[in-house]
């Protein structure tokens, strides 16, 4: 009896110390994935003053100090600067103290109260202050502590005032840059500067100094959520010397619009932005307190930052099947295969059309355009398909050309819609590839087949696996509706999910390619059905022979069946008598021969 209860007390023990092991491992690996500000490590005791001190070793227009601290709910925090006279001296213009919040907004303020004109509302404000002084951080939040840093920049007395002619911000002098996130781009204004305050002749030296200004953005990790990735991306542009080193510059913006500057949103993706404010008469620069969106709501709706949407998934997943297959077997009809190829060229003629007029629409107005856009290419693929259907395989090869140039300078360029000429350079190549496809590779089985299947399969693995890659045809569409959309830039980097979308779809079309010409015989390069149409004796003489022939079996048993069609026919060996030669012919050849008898005969 005893040793019963002693196992079944191990046991119990065992299987406590497992459960306990599973919520341990349980909070590790949420704690590496998203966290919030719920998930930090335990609240500091954050005392009721925190001093920042200008040190005697002073960096010049740099970081001077730099904590992460906790605002309880409901705080309010004073922020001491000390020793600004004592250690600054004549060297120091000004003291820019900043305060970057995770997830939630906080307040930055000249008062213990909320004073209007005397504060900042954000997650990354900052202030000035010209000499020892404090400041308030307060967090309204009455349930929620926010992880903050705060930072303290130093600049020379050279150096311009970054927001010292704001006209956007209730604070006289606002060094914060204005953004606005929409559902197409992502808009950063930076409030007009100032020179320094001894070189000002009017009240503010506002419009009379010639000022250049340097906007910078650094993109952090794809879906990285974590406190520590914000402020690690935070730092990397807070400087000058870092913005230049870590960052990228941006120097695309609107005519006569020189402090506002757009950029292509990417889901899921943080981005930080900063600008820099140069003087060059006086030789002085400085930064304004960067910016920070992840173009989503990760505490609020994660899903929507990955793009989970189960339903256009599962649309893709079955398009892509019916790609695969007809690459394969080449299963639809001419009638069908060409019309939807024809539509698709159709609206991208007509986008190019509308951006060639100049003219700008609605997003409605351009989804009812393009629908009669696309109704139009239907009709005029399925005369092509009845009377010339070369010229819609030509058609068909051209469109492929056009989509691949389109993704690839994508990939290169971003926004490419920027450059001179870029749409007829596109078009000269996509005829280019358009003839290489139609005549130098029938090798590979060009078809009307592999070109539907190719295009489908390329953007349903896209959405499948939440890539950008449809992002070079999504610019294409945005340059009709958003304004000054040429000015936009987007940055063509790439992530994990582009990547394995990418490798997806090359994997996918080589083993589709190697089926094809595998379980296909080598004459097969056409597009082959088993529907009958009506009027195809009538129009036979105008269509390819291949169409005529009846397709093989799609994917035989062995290397003997691979090579037989399978409709009724006998494997025979003939023989051929010439002179004294006797050739013998093998059943691959004999069904080639018994095919050309065929053609022969429909003529």
């Amino acid at each position: 009896m005893l040793g019963i209860v002693t196992r079944g007390s191990l046991l119990l023990l065992y299987i406590s110390l497992l459960k306990l092991c599973g919520l341990i491992c349980f909070a590790s690996n949420n704690g590496t994935t998203n966290v919030s500000s719920t998930q930090a490590p335990s609240l500091e005791i954050v005392p009721e003053v925190i001093e920042l001190a200008v040190p005697v070793q002073i960096k010049m227009n740099d970081i001077n100090d730099y904590r992460e601290i906790i605002l309880p709910p409901y705080s309010n925090t004073r922020i001491q600067l000390s020793k600004y006279s004592r250690n600054a001296g004549k060297t120091v213009g000004y003291a820019l103290v900043q305060l970057h919040a995770f997830e939630f907004n906080v307040t930055l303020s000249y008062n213990s109260t909320i004073v209007d004109g005397g504060h900042l509302s954000g997650q990354n404000v900052g202030l000035l202050l010209y000499g020892d002084g404090d400041l308030y951080a307060l967090n309204l939040n009455p349930q929620q502590p926010v992880w903050v840093s705060i930072v303290l920049m130093l600049y020379n007395q050279s150096a311009p005032v970054p927001g010292g002619c704001n006209l956007e911000f209730p604070v006289e002098v606002s060094p914060i840059l204005n953004l606005t996130l929409t559902s197409e781009i992502i808009i950063v204004d930076t409030p007009a500067a100032s020179v320094a305050p001894q070189f000002r002749n009017g009240p503010n030296g506002c419009g009379k100094a010639r000022l250049q200004y340097e906007s910078y953005y650094y993109q952090m990790p794809s879906h990285d959520f974590s406190q520590r990735s914000y402020f690690s991306a935070i730092r990397s542009v807070i400087s000058y010397a870092n913005a230049k080193s870590s960052g990228r510059q941006n120097s695309l913006h609107a005519p006569l619009l020189i402090n506002r500057h757009e950029y292509g949103r990417i889901t899921g993706r943080g981005m930080v932005f900063v600008t820099a404010v140069i003087d060059p008469v006086h030789r002085g620069f400085s930064l304004y307190v960067p910016a920070h969106t992840y173009s989503c709501q990760p505490f609020v709706n994660e899903a929507q930052c990955y793009g989970l949407d189960l339903p256009l998934r599962v649309l893709a997943i079955i398009l892509a099947i019916f790609a695969v297959a007809e690459i394969i077997v080449g299963w639809l009809p001419v009638v069908v295969k060409c019309p939807i190829c024809m539509a698709c060229l159709s609206v991208l003629l007509f986008i190019e059309g509308m951006d060639w007029s100049g003219k700008s629409t609605t997003v409605e107005w351009l989804i009812v355009f393009m629908v009669g856009a696309a109704v139009v290419g239907v009709l005029i693929g399925l005369v092509l398909a009845l009377f010339a259907p070369i010229t819609g395989m030509a058609l068909s090869a051209f469109l492929t050309g056009y989509l691949i140039l389109q993704t690839v300078f994508g990939l290169i360029h971003g926004n490419f819609y920027n450059l001179p000429f870029i749409s007829l350079y596109i078009f000269l190549g996509a005829t280019l590839i358009g003839i290489v496809l139609s005549v130098m590779l029938p090798i590979v089985l060009i078809t009307r087949s592999v070109i539907l299947g190719s295009i489908f399969i390329f953007y349903s693995v896209n959405v499948i696996f939440a890539g950008h890659l449809d992002y070079p045809l999504r610019h294409s569409v945005r340059r009709l509706y958003v304004e000054n959309y040429p000015y936009v830039y987007a940055d063509p980097s790439l992530d994990e999910n582009d990547f394995v979308a990418l490798a997806s779809f090359v994997l996918t079309m080589v083993v589709c390619l190697f089926l094809r010409s595998r379980y296909q015989s080598d004459e097969v390069q056409g597009d082959y059905t088993r529907v009958e149409i009506p009027w195809h004796g009538r129009f036979a003489r105008l269509g390819d022979d291949e169409d005529r022939v009846e397709r093989s079996t799609v994917i035989a048993a062995d290397d003997t069946a691979a090579y037989q069609r399978f409709v009724n026919e006998q494997t025979v060996i003939t023989r051929w008598t010439s002179g004294e030669d006797d050739v013998f012919e093998s059943p691959q050849t004999n069904s080639r021969f018994f095919r050309m008898l065929r053609r022969n005969t429909c003529k």
